[in-house]
């Protein structure tokens, strides 16, 4: 939902020449970890996987993956935000990746 209120917000006070690129590429990025990890619990919800070691279980090492990519969003954020990208815009997307890269860890942990 911070996501999607974020694309709105965008989309709404649009003009000429704003927002910038790269804080459109990192909101990209970090629109695409939350739907990854959206899909990954819903794929799980309806199709449980077996019970295995949190080392063999497949929903564990796709929620483990959210530990590489969730920084990446981070960081194209703060370079977004180096280059002038609206300070809102940045705290949402930094917030939004915090939770989903702590999952990771979580995950990575569990293996």
């Amino acid at each position: 939902m911070l996501m999607l209120g974020t694309w709105t917000r965008i989309f709404r006070t649009r003009k000429r020449g704003w927002p910038h690129r790269l804080a459109l590429i990192a909101l990209s990025v970090v629109t695409f970890n939350g739907l990854l990890a959206a899909g990954i619990f819903v794929y799980y919800e309806f199709k449980p996987a077996p019970q295995l070691p949190p080392w063999q279980s497949s929903d564990i090492l796709d929620y483990a993956l959210l530990f590489l990519l969730a920084p990446i969003g981070m960081v194209v954020g703060a370079v977004a935000a180096f280059k002038g990208a609206p300070i809102w815009l940045i705290c949402i997307m930094e917030v939004a990746s915090l939770p989903l890269f702590a999952i990771g860890l979580l995950a990575c942990i569990a293996v």
